[in-house]
């Protein structure tokens, strides 16, 4: 009976495309303003915003995990501002690296909103969907962010969305 119940579950995770995503990693870097040049959040940019995290598929795509890694070109943004993804302001690229073919985004939809800069930290609320696909355009995913993230800039700190 047990043999059953786990052939079952597995069964079940490969028909949902079962996937687990660890914890990303947020990051930040800029230009250093010059002395003088105003506040922190007003600046022209760019502020890069990275985030990277580890997937882990059950029957899903062309291996069993990958990393994913989103980078955000931010350009002439207000705090509190909805910046939308793809736009003048916001410049995304999107990687997912795997043993197989690698996957690279095509499609974005979504906005920014950055709510918090610091010199160490930046914090920002992400909505975005991100169709990924390999080159021979055999294989496509899609990836979602959703929630708060903390950019750490020089060191890594963890970017788990916060539960909405």
């Amino acid at each position: 009976m047990k043999r059953i119940i786990a052939v079952v579950l597995v069964m079940l995770a490969s028909a949902c495309s079962y996937s687990h995503i660890g914890l990303a990693i947020g990051t930040f870097s800029r230009p250093t303003p010059p002395v003088g040049a105003g506040s922190l959040e007003g600046q022209a940019g760019p502020l890069v915003l990275q985030i990277s995290r580890h997937l882990d598929t059950v029957v899903s795509g062309p291996d069993s995990e990958e990393d994913q890694t989103l980078i955000l070109q931010v350009h002439g943004y207000y705090l509190n501002q909805r910046l939308a993804i793809p736009s003048d302001s916001v410049m995304p690229e999107f990687t997912a690296t795997r043993f197989g073919p690698t996957s690279k985004g095509g499609t974005f939809n979504g906005y920014l909103i950055i709510k918090k800069i610091t010199p160490d930290r930046v914090e920002a609320y992400l909505y975005l969907d991100v169709t990924a696909s390999t080159a021979s355009g055999k294989y496509t995913q899609t990836a979602k962010y959703r929630g708060n993230y903390t950019f750490r800039h020089g060191d890594e700190d963890t970017a788990q969305p916060s539960p909405n």
